[in-house]
């Protein structure tokens, strides 16, 4: 029998990682007066009831981004937070596509390992029945929780509206889907086409660089991915390997390798790598009309 409940663990005082399955990984963060759940997975587990145990205080809901893997337990809370250039994803047009999409990505699990070390079944997986309030984050919101307070920073590249939140009292970056070893830029793949260009998104992690002295760990929305039994934060490297790997696509320089997204499942995109870090993107889309070059 495999594991049948999310993996929980306290990476810092009072501030949880939850691991759905390999999926994803959200986070509580419990201060004196209140809460902050960032993201609330997959739907394939009721987060909620985990959410309620780790804070026995009231508590707000954040979604850093709106791709199924971040929001599908949503429709558990009335409200929850989300930036409004990511609210078109949730209109139905993007969320049938988007849909049909999702329902792979249990598949693409397979192969890291979550059904051989989790006792759960692709069908777990669950569509909101629901549509909750959506709040709207805002570049530089502060979410205070009483002795600590949680910082919202918009940082468009993976979607529109994607956002990280830092909280100082632990020095730790929640970063979503913003900073990782496999950034993906193609907006294809949850079926809006809209999406930024690459010198967008290099705006947005040099938004992120410009608070390094707030946080030592980032970690992002897939710690413990698959069957991964190592659970840690995002190498300090990847955030400088990125900005580097973004600035030559914007500058020209960079000398892409062809790439299958998710095994091929989402097709073939240029992709740029160093080190720990992995880039793909749309060459359509390096710096928009009008866009002011980031470097």
């Amino acid at each position: 029998m495999g594991i049948s409940k999310p993996l929980v663990f306290e990476i810092a005082e009072n501030t949880y990682a939850i691991n759905e399955f390999g999926m994803v990984t959200c986070y509580m963060l419990v201060g004196k007066q209140r809460g902050l759940l960032i993201d609330c997975g997959t739907g394939m587990y009721n987060i909620r009831e985990i959410a309620d145990e780790l804070c026995d205080k009231p508590y707000d809901v954040v979604i850093t981004h709106a791709d199924f893997d971040h929001f599908c337990s949503m429709d558990m809370w009335d409200k929850v937070w989300l930036h409004p250039l990511d609210l078109h994803m949730m209109e139905p047009a993007c969320q049938k596509r988007a849909y049909e999409m999702f329902l792979d990505y249990p598949q693409m699990m397979v192969k890291p390992g979550t059904f051989a070390a989790y006792d759960v079944t692709p069908e777990q997986m669950r569509y909101p029945q629901k549509m909750p309030e959506f709040l709207p984050l805002q570049d530089g919101q502060r979410f205070d929780l009483g002795g600590r307070y949680a910082e919202v920073i918009h940082t468009p590249g993976h979607t529109q509206g994607e956002v990280v939140v830092i909280d100082p009292s632990v020095r730790i970056l929640f970063s979503g889907d913003a900073c990782n070893t496999n950034l993906i830029l193609v907006r294809e793949l949850v079926g809006n086409g809209r999406g930024v260009s690459v010198n967008t998104a290099l705006k947005g992690l040099l938004k992120i660089k410009a608070r390094e002295k707030d946080f030592d760990r980032n970690f992002n929305g897939h710690i413990g991915y698959g069957g991964s039994t190592v659970h840690r934060c995002v190498p300090k490297e990847v955030l400088n390997e990125a900005i580097e790997l973004l600035t030559d696509v914007v500058q020209g320089s960079a000398v892409p390798e062809m790439f299958p997204v998710f095994d091929g499942i989402y097709g073939e995109w240029p992709t740029v790598s160093k080190g720990y870090t992995r880039i793909s993107y749309d060459p359509s889309r390096i710096i928009d009309d009008g866009e002011i070059p980031a470097v």
